[in-house]
């Protein structure tokens, strides 16, 4: 894991120029809202770098009012203060700025006299792309915006970009190298950026429900911004991952049936001969060397299992397994054993068994290419407890931690006593010797209601880092930005600065709602300890209703009374009040951006009770259900551009 660092002075080649202005090490830019510098790029700067000065010289504006002069390098004026130089240029190679040595994604920030460099590795890439690491200069652009302007970036479009006033953009010494502190960070959003990137109409049922197709579009491209902002990316060096036997049985069950799962019944694999679930007997040396001679040789070799509890119950396979619990913990009683979807299969905890199994498959494919990495893909379903007996692993076998199956393990906030044992399970597998990233799904929990939490999620993500944690990637970014928006932005700088408490996190997004921000903050904790003390009646609501994230919307009038949002609105209409008044002002229209969340929130709540959890309209209440959602959908269309919810994510439930 590449940590945040800063390098000295000792790195650098120690130079001076002479300027037309004294040599003050003052690195200014504007001063009393007049601009008092140039941003100097290559001859022929890189898009990266076009790209980087656009979003510079477009926040400095913002901020100060002053619009800064971008001139080419052969041109650089002698007689202004500072000359800020974006990007590969040859000045910057001249002051010892060696782009070939800096780690990938990493940018220089040196100061030289009265002048500045950002510098880091550029190409002709999309700089917006998360599989791109040709952008440190980018990056190095985003973190001087950040520090010495003081933005925020809190959601998709202008309002979610909070920049702070000021007459004076000023800086003394400065001299650093850092590369991201997690080589990678993202969260999944492949719906709408299908739309936004990949071309894609949106379905008419979508389209009358939630966005337009232009909005869609817009707030995907919206989206893509915010993220790199936040420094989303490193996707080219993440491990491969995915579930690499879905499909086995198809391809292979009628020839070998004894590669596959022996289940309770005797039989082997399934009786559907096209079943893309059907998991594999790991212990079969066969199979193993198939796996090996099958690899071509070079690239990470996946093992992750199939999509779905349960696993092979031959005596060979059951060996490999540490022994099972007399009585698992109450929280996780699916995982051991009582899983209704795995029944025919061995349902116990099999981490020793698919440990020993990587690290079997490791071994031999080493014989082909010693540096050979095998990927587990996920520590999951039946691996997720971490093994107990003893087994050591090493560098060359990675798995991505994700806490799934038992409801009490899967959403935050959980119990406490299941906090604290899923940290014990991340220190059992590190442990191991082995590599691990974090790919949870807990974002996708609450709908479009004010569920959701910073607490408990934040210090594990922390507690992640602290303990080798590479990246993470989450599954997915639902987009509800104005009920949910705290922990989206919690979980957007965690990912870019984990260094950073929760706390600090938490301040900097109530800064942005300026002399509303006390208020703010309480209008949140009051969400955020409504879903903290509900927890296990949460957990029960949605015991029996299948996948909580798909069936949310059919409880969500039980889990959100009309009397709980009482409290919340009259939160914001203080905050309102506070913030000017009237939605004119720069914090009165965030205020009524975190209400329009509100208020989507209660109106699907009511057409929730209508149905009250049944698949169809009661005939009885047809008329008011139609009404319902009629109100729900005109309130959609007359809000979509503000981008207060994915509206595309919203209708896919």
């Amino acid at each position: 894991m590449s940590q945040r660092f800063t390098m000295t002075c000792l790195f650098w080649i120690s130079f001076s120029c002479t300027l037309a202005f004294p040599s003050t090490g003052q690195v200014l830019l504007v001063k009393d809202g007049q601009p008092t510098a140039v941003i100097v790029t290559a001859d022929a700067p890189t898009d990266t770098a076009k790209y980087a000065v656009r979003e510079l010289v477009y926040h400095l504006q913002r901020a100060t009012g002053a619009r800064l002069e971008v001139v080419p390098e052969s041109e650089a004026p002698s007689d202004v203060h500072t000359r800020v130089y974006i990007g590969e240029t040859e000045t910057a190679s001249y002051n010892g700025i060696d782009v070939d040595r800096l780690p990938r994604e990493a940018y220089a920030m040196k100061s030289v006299g009265n002048d500045l460099f950002i510098v880091g590795k550029e190409s002709e890439n999309d700089p917006l792309e998360e599989n791109n690491p040709d952008v440190g200069t980018m990056f190095g652009v985003y973190e001087f915006i950040e520090r010495y302007l003081g933005v925020r970036w809190l959601w998709p479009g202008d309002l979610g970009s909070y920049v702070p006033k000021s007459d004076t953009v000023e800086l003394w010494t400065v001299d650093e190298i850092v590369p991201p502190s997690l080589d990678f960070r993202s969260i999944v959003w492949s719906r709408i950026r299908s739309i936004a990137i990949g071309g894609q109409k949106l379905s008419e049922e979508d389209e009358r429900l939630g966005f337009s197709q232009k909005v869609a579009e817009n707030y995907g491209q919206a989206l893509q911004v915010l993220l790199r902002r936040h420094r989303m990316g490193g996707m080219d060096v993440k491990p491969p991952t995915g579930h690499a036997f879905s499909g086995w049985w198809k391809r292979y069950g009628k020839e070998h049936p004894e590669w596959f799962a022996l289940r309770k019944d005797g039989t082997r694999g399934s009786t559907d001969p096209d079943s893309p679930d059907v998991p594999m007997c790991v212990s079969n040396e066969e199979l193993q060397d198939f796996i090996v001679e099958q690899w071509d040789g070079k690239s990470v070799l996946r093992l992750g299992p199939v999509d779905r509890p349960g696993r092979c119950d031959c005596e060979n396979c059951r060996a490999w397994d540490g022994p099972q619990p007399e009585n698992p913990p109450w929280f996780a009683e699916r995982m051991y054993g009582t899983d209704r979807r795995s029944q025919e299969l061995f349902t116990g905890v099999t981490s020793d068994r698919y440990a020993r199994f990587w690290k079997t498959i490791q071994e031999k494919a080493a014989k082909r290419n010693p540096h050979v990495v095998v990927s587990g893909s996920f520590i999951y379903e039946n691996e997720f407890p971490a093994p107990i007996t003893g087994i050591q692993l090493n560098k060359n076998i990675y798995a991505e931690f994700v806490q799934w199956q038992d409801p009490h393990l899967r959403w935050f906030p959980m119990p406490d006593e299941a906090f604290q044992w899923i940290k014990d399970q991340w220190i059992g597998w590190r442990e191991t010797g082995m590599r691990m990233g974090y790919r949870p799904n807990y974002l996708h929990d609450g709908y479009v209601m004010p569920h959701f939490d910073t607490r408990q999620s934040g210090e594990f993500f922390k507690f992640a880092y602290d303990h080798g944690m590479e990246g993470a990637r989450f599954d997915s970014l639902t987009g509800q930005w104005a009920t949910q928006g705290l922990r989206l932005y919690l979980h957007l700088r965690l990912m870019c600065k984990p260094e950073l408490s929760v706390d600090e996190i938490r301040e900097e997004y109530f800064s942005a709602f300026g002399p509303a921000a006390e208020t703010m903050e309480e209008y949140f904790d009051y969400w955020e300890d409504y879903a903290f003390d509900n927890r296990m009646r949460f957990i029960k609501l949605y015991w029996d209703v299948g996948w909580r994230y798909r069936e949310y919307i059919k409880q969500a009038h039980i889990a959100f009374p009309p009397e709980c949002f009482e409290p919340a609105e009259a939160l914001l209409k203080k905050a309102m009040a506070e913030a000017g008044a009237s939605p004119e002002s720069e914090f009165g229209y965030r205020v009524w951006f975190i209400r329009t969340g509100l208020e989507h929130a209660k109106l699907a709540v009511k057409l929730a009770a209508i149905y009250d959890g049944n698949e169809e309209i009661p005939e009885d209440r047809a008329e008011e259900a139609k009404a319902a959602l009629q109100e729900l959908v005109k309130f959609r269309k007359e809000h979509e551009n503000s981008y207060f919810s994915d509206l595309l994510h919203v209708t896919s439930f």
